[in-house]
């Protein structure tokens, strides 16, 4: 049976528009319009150059409508998620991602069996290994992590992770991470553990989301390169033991729906041009052209269309926004003439 396609959205959780009361709203409206998931993202530090480029949440030109001395607002994604998981009912939560190797495993699988039981089996736990340096990301370095063994640690906090989320007296003994045998309660709601999607489409985080993951939420694939790169990370789970795993495969897109197309891409334009510089390397202007969905109801369907042949069914959207009321709009478009015709 062919898998439901599903539709999330980033809250406004960084930026001059992220707000509790913007957050509450959003996560409302999309319980209410039938959306899947509520999204939010990680990051410790978020710096002013990051606020301008890596913009996530809003638009490029909220940024600057904010004016120079707005501070560079970032929700952090634990506490947003346990946030949401009292404010909803039904709509699931995810993170893309939380970045293993600056959290305390053993912290970060108590919180997240909390959010889990909190949310009454709700979460999606989006996992990574951290954004490069040439991002501008400086958590590694405020946080005093190293960047070189990043891979490596996030292949041991999971399986630390994996055993306190199951073991009655967990313990664990591996190269970045030890400790004795103990007690740590509540479990997860979810069997074995929440479903862990691995974000990040190089190499290295296909190898991770081979070995532990059963869902893989990547930016940047165009449609027509799915195929293969769903193919490739089956034949890495095949070789590690994993072929049965029948993988959620997403994607991170940016959205920009409006009644034409001349409408839905000059709202879009400003903010997509300046993702080369706050994004890593792979996020070319054809890439984000070719990965972006920006245009009418219509436009947009036949993009779909083209992601859902490709073997994508989730899609964890990034919306452009000028204001809190231009995302609900665009919320009620997508969901009035988008939706329904992947149901």
């Amino acid at each position: 049976m062919a898998k439901r396609v599903e539709f999330g959205v980033r809250a406004p959780v960084a930026g001059p528009l992220a707000s509790v009361d913007a957050v509450n709203r959003i996560a409302l409206d999309c319980e209410r319009l039938g959306y899947d998931c509520i999204w939010v993202h990680d990051f410790i530090a978020w710096t002013t150059f990051q606020d301008r480029t890596h913009v996530s949440c809003g638009s490029l030109e909220a940024v600057e409508a904010a004016g120079e001395d707005a501070p560079p607002i970032f929700f952090e994604s634990l506490t947003n998620l346990a946030y949401l998981a009292g404010i909803t009912k039904t709509i699931g939560l995810g993170v893309a991602v939380l970045c293993l190797p600056y959290r305390n495993p053993i912290v970060a699988a108590k919180q997240t069996a909390n959010i889990d039981v909190l949310s009454r089996g709700r979460l999606i736990l989006g996992i990574g290994v951290g954004a490069p340096q040439s991002t501008h990301n400086v958590d590694f370095e405020v946080l005093g992590v190293s960047r070189k063994t990043k891979y490596a640690v996030t292949r041991d906090y999971i399986k630390a992770m994996q055993e306190i989320w199951t073991e009655d007296k967990p313990s664990h003994d591996g190269p970045f991470i030890s400790f004795p045998e103990t007690e740590i309660y509540p479990k997860p709601v979810q069997k074995p553990w929440p479903p862990i999607w691995v974000g990040g489409g190089g190499p290295k985080s296909v190898e991770i989301a081979a070995e532990f993951a059963t869902g893989w939420l990547p930016p940047w694939i165009a449609p027509d390169q799915y195929p293969q790169r769903i193919q490739e990370l089956r034949d890495a789970a095949a070789a590690k033991g994993r072929g049965d795993v029948d993988f959620d495969v997403a994607t991170e897109v940016y959205v920009s729906i409006a009644e034409t197309s001349e409408q839905a891409t000059n709202q879009a334009t400003k903010t997509l041009g300046v993702l080369t510089e706050g994004f890593a390397d792979d996020a070319t202007p054809e890439a984000i052209a070719k990965a972006g969905l920006v245009g009418s109801p219509e436009e947009i369907s036949e993009k779909l269309s083209q992601y859902v042949a490709g073997g994508v069914t989730h899609y964890e959207m990034k919306f452009v926004y000028r204001s809190i009321d231009h995302l609900a709009e665009q919320l009620e478009l997508f969901q009035e003439q988008v939706i329904p015709n992947f149901r």
